[in-house]
């Protein structure tokens, strides 16, 4: 039996350690990233907001029990780079570091700002990663993600 190649692939998630959503965004994060990252996935949590701290983003991993790098991103340059507009939102960057193979929302567990879904129906992230491990074109490469703006 051959082993699958490494993927190679980056998922960014932008986040805000005061935005509700990016909480709840961590559950299937940590999820998907113990499925895939030994698989050669590389997952990065890039918060935009320019009070983040290395204090805050310590405590935001340990809070929420996340096991992939956290960086601060306050002067925008990876924001900026990657269109990325509300936290938490996600992109899923090839190997050539420029490709984007998938970017919006982790899952449809939020309707609007404030509107909990009582069932996710959608896992458009995990979908992605997906088709992705398996070869495929991403089937749905662009979603609107729901979240807090980036200022």
């Amino acid at each position: 039996m051959s082993t699958a190649p490494a993927l190679r692939i980056t998922v960014y998630i932008f986040l805000a350690e005061t935005c509700p959503i990016s909480q709840a965004a961590t559950l299937p994060l940590r999820e998907l990233h113990g499925r895939y990252g030994a698989q050669g996935v590389r997952f990065v949590g890039v918060f935009p907001a320019r009070e983040t701290t290395l204090a805050g983003l310590t405590a935001f991993a340990k809070t929420y029990q996340v096991a992939f790098p956290l960086q601060a991103d306050a002067g925008h340059q990876l924001t900026n780079k990657l269109h990325a507009r509300v936290t938490p939102e996600v992109v899923v960057v090839a190997a050539d570091g420029r490709t984007i193979l998938y970017q919006g929302r982790l899952d449809d567990a939020y309707a609007g700002l404030g509107q909990h879904r009582a069932v996710t129906r959608h896992h458009e992230l995990a979908d992605a990663l997906a088709d992705v491990a398996e070869g495929r074109p991403v089937a749905v490469p662009r979603t609107e993600p729901v979240g807090c703006f980036i200022e």
